[in-house]
């Protein structure tokens, strides 16, 4: 198993957070790349800075999110 891929999560709904998640992180990652290209060539502004500030909080967020969920159903699912 590599890096990108993840066991699938018993529950549906953590793992429909997961995917999100995923796909949040594979915006940041190309966004990054653009503003990297942006302040190489000039054209970087505060603005896309800020968005990629943001986006990485909301993904933070979201982590924080995914683990609560996990621990909460892990506690549930316990015998």
């Amino acid at each position: 198993m590599n890096d990108h891929q993840h066991r699938p999560d018993p529950d549906r709904d953590i793992e429909h957070e997961l995917q999100a998640h995923a796909l949040e992180v594979a915006q940041l990652a190309g966004d990054v790349h653009r503003y990297q290209d942006d302040l190489r060539h000039g054209r970087a502004h505060p603005a896309a800075a800020d968005r990629l500030a943001a986006l990485a909080e909301r993904i933070s967020r979201q982590a924080h999110r995914i683990t609560g969920a996990r621990d909460a159903a892990r506690r549930t699912h316990r015998p």
